[in-house]
């Protein structure tokens, strides 16, 4: 009886341990909880139906069939809670079945010596070990490149899949083909083997791990360099707007005697109704070329005054409140980027909704201490989708300009939040000077 309660355990602790690793790195599908609940539950149902098994036939006859149940335990784990595309979440759990094979081949040798409740549970105190070491490392050091390098590449996905998949054809046909693992002779040239593939697999996946912040970096300039350009555009745009009001104005100077000279005309005559109607076209027009002065940062005020005259021909309300002084420790590209993206992302938003729906966008700004608060209140369609805490875009290859606001506060060590409240959807951003 004690065998067979060491062998469950040794099962049961490959599924709890390989879940484990795996989620280290996992982004879970919304909602979690309930995903989390489903996996548990259907986790459950295989351990107990592997438990069946393990008493119904032995432990013989389970043993040879119980890496293949495994699997596809972990299998519907991932089918479940993974949230990441498709050939991510594959890349993630061949990886994973590769780290659990060579777990279950080191516990193996390392405990080969012993014999019955011994073997057993000398390989679960071992893979427990194991799994104690590398589950913190994986969560601590491994997960924040992989999420960053999960953001970056999109169809590499697809060729990176053959490096975990390679590796595992070739860990079954060494440990597995033609003969099984723990019928080996001591000097079996199949040990030295399966280590040199398992040291080749430790370099390729440190490459990887190692070139992740050069990937990232590269990809960033990439981004960066089209902010620039973007930037580039608004000021001159902005260049063209100032040179237009300028050239309006010496005009309106050098007509300005003819101005005079028509009211002069007009209050002679008594002609007042006359006079109302001129004065009144005559503001209109000088209205007409009107450019608010929403703050003296000139790069956020020439973003504000862009979105505010697109927001007005397509009659949506835009307020501004608060201020940005003229200079600040924060780069003009990466201003350009949050306040850009921000402002473009709710004239968006609020263009998806019907025709003749109320439309706002209001903008919150605060400077302090070298701080800046950034809110954007946009109505918007009620049936935002979130991706954990990002809002998924509904436009083909959308998504950068959001993962550009997110990665510019990082850089400036702040924060950045999307979410949905009664129909509005609110951005909320924290950036600090350097």
């Amino acid at each position: 009886m004690t065998y067979y309660i060491l062998v469950f355990t040794s099962f049961l602790q490959s599924v709890l341990g390989f879940t484990l690793i795996s989620s280290s790195v996992m982004l879970f599908k919304e909602p979690i909880k309930k995903r989390i609940t489903i996996g548990l539950v259907v986790m459950i149902s295989g351990i107990s139906l592997l438990s069946f098994m393990l008493y119904s036939q032995g432990a013989d006859s389970v043993d040879r069939i119980a890496i293949l149940f495994i699997l596809l335990i972990e299998l519907s784990w991932f089918l479940i809670c993974s949230g990441d595309r498709f050939f991510v979440s594959f890349f993630n759990f061949l990886t994973f079945v590769n780290i659990y094979v060579s777990i279950s081949f080191i516990s193996d040798t390392l405990a080969f010596d012993l014999r019955g409740n011994a073997f057993v549970g000398g390989r679960i105190v071992i893979r427990l070990l194991i799994y104690a070491i590398i589950a913190p490392l994986l969560f601590k050091f491994v997960r924040p490149r992989f999420r960053k390098l999960v953001d970056t590449l999109d169809r590499e996905w697809r060729k990176a899949l053959w490096v975990p998949l390679i590796f595992l054809v070739l860990q079954i046909l060494i440990l597995y083909y033609p003969q099984a693992y723990w019928r080996w002779t001591g000097n079996n040239w199949s040990r030295i083997i399966i280590l040199t593939v398992y040291m080749l697999f430790l370099a390729v996946y440190y490459l990887l791990y190692v070139q992740a912040d050069a990937i990232v970096e590269k990809y960033a300039l990439e981004k960066r360099h089209l902010l620039i350009a973007q930037q580039e555009k608004l000021w001159e745009s902005e260049l063209i707007r100032q040179k237009t009001e300028a050239s309006l104005a010496n005009r309106q100077r050098h007509d300005m005697h003819h101005h005079n000279a028509v009211i002069m005309g007009l209050l002679q005559t008594g002609d007042s109704d006359n006079l109302k109607q001129y004065m009144n076209s005559f503001d209109a027009t000088l209205d007409a070329h009107r450019s608010d002065v929403f703050c003296l940062n000139p790069i956020a005020n020439s973003l504000m005054n862009l979105y505010a005259s697109r927001a007005e021909a397509e009659n949506i309300k835009i307020e501004f409140h608060g201020f940005i002084p003229e200079r600040i420790g924060i780069d003009n590209v990466d201003l350009t980027c949050v306040l850009g993206n921000t402002l473009e992302n709710a004239l968006e938003g609020c263009l998806r909704l019907p025709k003749g729906v109320y439309k706002e966008i209001i903008v919150s700004v605060k400077y302090i201490d070298k701080r800046i608060r950034l809110q954007v209140v946009n109505t918007c369609e009620d049936d935002v989708v979130f991706n954990g805490e990002l809002p998924l875009s509904k436009k083909i290859s959308g998504g950068t300009g959001t993962k550009s606001i997110l990665y510019t506060a990082e850089r400036y060590d702040g924060t950045a939040g999307f979410s949905l409240i009664d129909g509005k959807f609110v951005t909320q951003i924290v950036l600090n000077e350097k």
